[in-house]
């Protein structure tokens, strides 16, 4: 009997791992990968608010249009362009920090932070600070999270030097198949 109990704890210990790094776990303005998109919007007001459309149509972009305290920036959700239940596969949560990007990279330190202690099994890439165009000294500083199912997170602060009150930080959700699709355009 001693036996079967404690392959029984066993077993449930295992499962709540597996679940500690699941992307679905995470989320911004309640809103989680694999959720439906109708659960927080009217398909009218998705419509209303499509922000872009991929050249190829396969996923749509839309902003979500609710008020958020926390998001100054707005949240950005991708979907696939033909599904009917609006299955998010991306989200992005935006937050300016206009004049001050040193809060930033504090608020992004508290977010990785965050992270790395809800996946702990996930492989953490730090950038470092490096130029967001070409000939320009706008730069932004990037840390993406991988987790064991091939989802993605990413942690960015952007710094425009010449437009300081467009600083913002991008708390963003990837999954899999939208990060498959998005290295291949």
């Amino acid at each position: 009997m001693r036996i079967f109990i404690a392959v029984i704890v066993l077993i449930f210990s295992l499962q709540s791992w597996t679940k500690a790094d699941d992307i679905s776990d995470f989320q911004i303005e309640g809103m989680s990968i694999g959720d439906s998109l109708l659960d927080y919007m009217s398909e009218e007001e998705i419509k209303e608010s499509v922000g872009y459309i991929y050249p190829d149509k396969k996923f749509t972009v839309t902003k979500y249009k609710k008020f958020t305290e926390l998001y100054s920036g707005g949240v950005i959700v991708e979907y696939r362009s033909k599904d009917k239940t609006y299955k998010i596969y991306g989200i992005v949560g935006i937050i300016f920090f206009n004049n001050n990007i040193e809060s930033c990279y504090k608020k992004q330190d508290e977010i990785e932070k965050y992270i790395s202690s809800m996946f702990k099994k996930s492989k953490i890439k730090k950038f470092g600070i490096i130029p967001y165009w070409q000939g320009n000294e706008s730069t932004y500083k990037q840390t993406q999270f991988y987790v064991a199912s091939g989802d993605a997170m990413s942690v960015d602060c952007y710094h425009f030097p010449n437009n300081p009150e467009s600083n913002n930080l991008k708390v963003t959700i990837t999954s899999k198949k939208l990060q498959k699709y998005l290295m291949g355009l």
